[in-house]
């Protein structure tokens, strides 16, 4: 009985919801205030409660603001790359896909990627173009990182994790800072963030930034042959217009340039010139039926990559959500939820026409305070899709126009956490979880003509379902003001998707060849990792963690016998990786150093003669940065990436060259 006698004396639903109640939701939860008085990291987008990043019912890991600013990195890739369990392959300068516990492919379709809860994730090929994020480093309040599949709790796209990107609330923050930049490869580049507080209740953030280079010297010794660049602007208001009820409107605008390595592992200029955008607008509001939430926006990209053909599209993303959030008494809190996505694809004259589904999502939570000890949360939800086509029909054989335009499935989802609270020091977590994959457009509806060849879509493609179960144990050690982290995972993916010609499927039609996506076979996953990070009250910061993941394939033979990645998940993962962090404050100095040991894996480049296995042995990648405040307001840093290395390979795609970069920053 000891162990709870001084037990968590404000658990998360007595204790945050208590000083900050459901009716947050109709109003910004001051994330500030609750983060000094427990001394952690808060997150409402879990389970949409306020809790505590050590009592979530997830693996979650949150990088604060201080934790990017100290990191020297001018991208988010470059400080995701520290963390235990993603792996980060860079192609090119303006190109890098983030992956979570392993299963990584050149445009990653696994990883849900959101700011503020709205999706950034592009449905048309399925992947994150992180170049084209219009966010600043500045106005990130933290990054939350979620492991294993959430799709029950985020959405369908979450089958490996979630990273969800949390900005500053301009009602509650008052963000006023520039920073500009300078460094090797011939880059420049710097952003301002401006807040403009109206009274009481309204508030209102614009940031503005951008930056050149002429990148990474390529595989053939020349210079990029496509200079990347980034532009954006983005705006975000709140405005409290009642005790209980909270409009909000954001919209931006991202410019971007770079070389991208495509799915089928060749090179081509990615080119969203002007034309990433969104808006966005939503409500919060107290009833006495509950904290409703109605969130509507709008995306839309316009990728011009030089190609020609299909691959000069525009996708439109719709997306309407409504939830409602109750606290039935004070050991109960359950959550409803209704969604409405419509994703579209058009595209270029060549092959004119538009492809798209619409899917209704139905979804639930139920969060059980058990016991003091004990709090188990259940969330589930369906995903309704059904697609249209009004493009170009390519016969091929066993298809018809009609199955573009009738075909729906129906999949389920579900995440269930038990965190128990066994002591101050000690927090056990049981998860399980089926998170959804769902085939891109591409995947669904391509239909492509080349030079002697043809590319279709499957309609008929089943979603690849990953399984999760999960053990981890959390120790926080107080004689040495530091926190030891554990977990253990098993995992199976079931209905993998191989893309296109990387599928080893060739079928004729009159002599013609044409390839298609096809469902592939299933793999499995078992590993485990350990971490141990602290600081004093002198200024001395650490980490140090370790990384293990088996993966075993059970892939169609005739998949198998082309080199692709979705064929060779198991040596296209990294088996064990090492991450070190060390950092110093003394006075008005910073001294930072991370790094990062990773094993070998096999990834894939394009060869003459179609797809070809590339080794990427052991490396190290090893980061230093030294900060200085002249002022209050004024502080100069310099930056140097990979400073133990003038190159090295980290994917099939360019070589990553050694940076150096200065920068200063001002708060006003």
């Amino acid at each position: 009985m000891h162990a709870f006698r001084s037990f968590r004396l404000l658990p998360v639903l007595s204790g945050l919801c208590a000083l900050v109640p459901l009716s947050a939701y109709g109003q910004s939860v001051d994330y500030g205030t609750l983060e000094q008085m427990y001394g952690e990291p808060v997150t409402t987008s879990a389970t949409g409660k306020p809790q505590l990043a050590s009592t979530v019912p997830a693996d979650m890991v949150i990088i604060s603001q201080d934790d990017i600013r100290r990191s020297g990195a001018d991208n988010i890739p470059d400080i995701l790359q520290f963390v235990t369990g993603i792996d980060v392959r860079r192609y090119s300068f303006g190109d890098a896909q983030v992956g979570i516990r392993g299963y990584d492919t050149p445009v990653n379709p696994r990883l849900l990627v959101l700011v503020d809860g709205r999706q950034v994730y592009l449905d048309y090929y399925g992947y994150t173009a992180w170049n084209t994020i219009p966010v600043q480093l500045d106005e990130i309040r933290q990054i939350e990182i979620v492991k294993g599949p959430a799709s029950a709790l985020f959405g369908f796209n979450a089958a490996s994790g979630v990273i969800n990107i949390i900005t500053f609330d301009p009602l509650l923050d008052k963000v006023n800072t520039a920073t500009v930049r300078g460094g090797t490869q011939g880059y420049g580049g710097g952003d301002a963030v401006v807040t403009q507080h109206i009274g009481t209740t309204a508030g209102v953030r614009i940031s503005v930034g951008g930056w050149t280079a002429t990148g990474f010297e390529t595989q053939a010794g020349g210079s990029d042959p496509v200079p990347p660049r980034y532009g954006s602007v983005n705006m975000s208001s709140r405005w409290q217009i009642a005790p209980g009820l909270l409009l909000r409107a954001e919209g931006g605008i991202t410019d971007a340039h770079s070389l991208t390595q495509t799915p089928n592992y060749g090179y081509g200029a990615s080119d969203f010139a002007n034309n990433v955008n969104f808006w966005r607008v939503g409500a919060a509001a107290e009833t006495r039926a509950g904290a409703f939430d109605l969130d509507i926006y709008r995306n839309q990209s316009i990728n011009n990559t030089g190609l020609g053909g299909p691959y000069n599209n525009t996708n439109d993303t719709l997306v309407a959500k409504l939830t409602d959030l109750l606290k039935v008494n004070a050991n109960n809190t359950i959550r409803v939820g209704l969604e409405y996505r419509h994703n579209g694809i058009q595209y270029s004259a060549a092959n004119s026409g538009t492809d798209s589904y619409d899917n209704y999502a139905i979804n639930g939570m139920w969060d059980w305070q058990i016991a003091p000890a004990f709090d188990l949360t259940n969330a589930v939800r369906v995903d309704h899709l059904g697609l249209q086509d009004t493009g170009v029909f390519v016969p091929t054989p066993g298809r018809t126009r009609a199955i573009y335009d009738s075909t729906t499935l129906t999949e389920p989802s579900f995440n269930s956490g038990l965190v128990i609270t066994v002591s101050d020091q000690d927090t056990v977590r049981l998860l399980a979880a089926r998170g959804l994959k769902i085939p891109s457009l591409l995947n669904y509806t391509q239909q492509a003509s080349f030079p002697g060849a043809l590319a279709v879509g499957t309609p008929a493609l089943a979603p690849t379902a990953v399984w999760n179960a999960e053990l981890a144990y959390d120790r926080k050690l107080g004689q040495i003001g530091a926190t030891l982290t554990t977990s253990a995972f098993f995992q199976r993916n079931t209905s993998l998707i191989g893309n296109g010609g990387n599928n080893g499927l060739i079928f004729f039609q009159n002599g013609t060849p044409y390839v298609a996506p096809t469902n592939i076979g299933s793999s499995n996953e078992v590993g485990f990792e350990i971490g141990l990070s602290g600081k004093t009250q002198g200024g001395l910061k650490w980490n140090a963690s370790y990384r293990y993941a088996s993966i075993t394939d059970d892939i169609t033979a005739a998949a198998a016998a082309i080199p692709s990645v979705q064929s060779r998940y198991a040596s296209g993962t990294p088996a064990h990786a090492v991450v070190f962090g060390l950092g110093y404050s003394l006075q008005k100095w910073e001294f930072d150093a991370q790094g990062l040991w990773q094993s070998s894996y096999t990834d894939v480049t394009l060869g003459r003669f179609g797809p070809q296995p590339v080794i990427i042995g052991n490396y190290v990648t090893f980061n230093a940065r030294i900060g200085y405040r002249v002022t209050d307001y004024l502080t100069l840093a310099g930056t140097a990436q990979q400073l133990n290395a003038s190159q090295l390979r980290e994917s099939g795609g360019d070589y990553v060259d050694r940076r150096f970069i200065a920068s200063a920053n001002v708060h006003f």
